[in-house]
């Protein structure tokens, strides 16, 4: 029989692209729960040394379909068998991945301005993690890869000693030929690139998909016509309002968010940054 939980709503997005606002947003629906971080780790398990996370098809295998299966499950009872939304950014790179495993999933694809997500993202990779939001993160590892993120996350922060400005040598999903691009580009345009590849990659996953269980947004349309878009995605996703969903706009939803790259950007850099995603911009309707 299937259950809420085995029909989960998956979002889909390069980071930084307000997955976590549309995370908030269905959360406000009635009958659904969100996880409350990123669990790329549950996703990875049983693949967890694989070197990237592109993963294919053929890597959800029945060992690892059952565990993610289970553990959401497990989520949904814990919190009254609500239907549950999950949010990891590495899931934009395995689209058909996640489908193997959620076949009767609801998957929303969250778009915005990769010239906004670069100039976000660059200050991630320059940022330190609390130890606190380090713990909370730790509690979704399977016991199993405790030690093999471990040892990741020790040579993680070797890494800063290599790079200016505390930079590190990885964040966010990760891909074939990322390393390679950190060595010999510049923090902007690793960014730059690492979001188009995101973006591509889910568009071409999404493909797969029947049209009825997914939906595609843009950022910028969920901050400037919030009740228009969200009536829209529940209606599509089949979730009901509630007081919460008709306050959210107003309550959790800053314009401010949108175009800031423009003054946070020198010209050069906003210039740079147009030339390197300019077709996948236009192809995506930005234009200036």
């Amino acid at each position: 029989m299937t259950t809420f939980s085995d029909t989960p709503i998956i979002i889909i997005g390069a980071g930084r692209s307000g997955t976590k606002l549309l995370r908030s947003v269905l959360g406000t629906a009635e009958n659904t729960v969100c996880f409350p971080r990123e669990i790329n780790y549950i996703w990875r398990h049983h693949n967890a040394g694989y070197p990237t996370d592109e993963l294919l098809p053929e890597h959800a295998r029945p060992e690892v379909v059952r565990y993610i299966r289970d553990r959401f499950r497990a989520f949904s009872r814990k919190h009254g068998r609500f239907r549950v939304v999950e949010k990891t950014v590495a899931n934009c790179l395995r689209v058909p991945f996640v489908y193997k495993i959620f076949p009767d999933a609801f998957f929303v694809h969250i778009i915005r301005d990769g010239r906004a997500v670069a100039e976000s993202a660059r200050a991630r990779w320059r940022s330190r993690p609390q130890p606190g939001y380090l713990l909370e993160k730790a509690r979704w590892v399977p016991l199993g890869d405790m030690l093999y993120y471990a040892m990741r996350y020790l040579s993680f922060q070797a890494s800063r000693l290599r790079f200016g400005n505390g930079e590190q040598s990885s964040w966010g999903p990760r891909f074939l030929g990322l390393s390679d691009l950190r060595r010999n580009h510049s923090l902007l345009e690793v960014c730059a690139i690492q979001w188009r590849t995101c973006v591509e990659a889910a568009i071409s996953g999404l493909e797969c998909i029947p049209k009825e269980q997914k939906a595609t947004i843009l950022f910028e349309n969920l901050v400037f016509k919030p009740a228009v878009e969200i009536d829209t995605l529940f209606s599509r996703a089949g979730l009901t309002a509630t007081t919460d969903t008709e306050s959210f706009p107003d309550s959790q939803i800053r314009t401010n968010t949108v175009g800031r790259w423009r003054s946070s950007l020198t010209p050069i850099e906003q210039a740079a940054l147009t030339r390197r995603l300019d077709a996948t911009l236009k192809q995506l309707g930005y234009s200036d």
